[in-house]
């Protein structure tokens, strides 16, 4: 009887590769803004969608609502974030950019505008097309195993 080797799929790697460099290049051009990676994701939501609130996020990214509390918590003493009490609802608070927060989306926009300007530089629209679809479907069977 022989054993065989687990073997992780290349694809793993790649998409590895792909975050790590994603992670670097933002770091590297976020110098003078303190800023981490952990809270891009988060900081970039609240931009697209001002008025939201962390069960929200939550739901979005398949995390923990402590993690999202220390975030959006660091975000606050940053003063990128404000939270407001939702008229509506007592109990919600939704949060909303500051002057700063605004600031500091239109500059993490830039730098993701040209890393991913560099990075499918070479690639056809119809294959980015299908990778994003292959994404998604990754994307969507992984959170059915959580």
């Amino acid at each position: 009887m022989t054993i065989e080797k687990t073997k992780i799929p290349e694809h793993l790697n790649y998409l590895l590769n792909l975050t790590k460099s994603y992670e670097a290049y933002f770091k590297k051009n976020m110098d003078t803004t303190d800023i981490n990676i952990g809270e891009i994701l988060i900081l970039l939501e609240i931009y697209n969608n001002e008025g939201l609130n962390q069960i929200d996020i939550v739901k979005k990214f398949h995390v923990t609502e402590a993690n999202i509390s220390k975030t959006t918590k660091n975000l606050l003493v940053k003063g990128l974030i404000i939270k407001k009490i939702d008229v509506e609802n007592n109990t919600k608070k939704l949060l909303f950019l500051t002057d700063k927060g605004q600031e500091a989306c239109e500059k993490l926009l830039g730098i993701f505008k040209n890393w991913n300007e560099e990075v499918i530089k070479d690639i056809p629209m119809d294959e980015l097309i299908k990778f994003s679809e292959i994404l998604s479907r990754l994307s969507e069977n992984s959170i059915q195993l959580i």
